[in-house]
């Protein structure tokens, strides 16, 4: 699977504007901006670390909370929600399948 979402990551009481990507292996966080930290402008989210991904909300908008084992939790304001969790999850199925 290979699919790409506009996202904003929810990060310092703002919205970072960027792109989720789904793979195979993980879902990752892109952004171009260049003020913020390397390891946030490519975040890579492991399936396999990916411990609980809920509907959640950041003041009035529908946002992604993603829990990771480590007890990171990162939010998103992702465009289409609804298809993106669907993918999401069908991705993580597949992942822990082998397929």
């Amino acid at each position: 699977m290979d699919k790409m979402y506009a996202a904003s990551l929810c990060y310092r009481g703002g919205l970072l504007g960027g792109a989720l990507r789904l793979d195979d292996e993980r879902l990752t966080y892109s952004t171009t901006k260049l003020q913020v930290a390397p390891e946030i402008r490519q975040m890579p989210l492991p399936y396999c670390r990916i411990k609980g991904v809920e509907k959640s909300r950041a003041l009035f908008l529908p946002t992604v909370t993603i829990s990771m084992e480590d007890g990171q939790k990162r939010k998103f304001l992702v465009f289409r929600r609804e298809g993106f969790l669907e993918n999401l999850s069908a991705a993580m199925d597949a992942y822990r399948s082998g397929d």
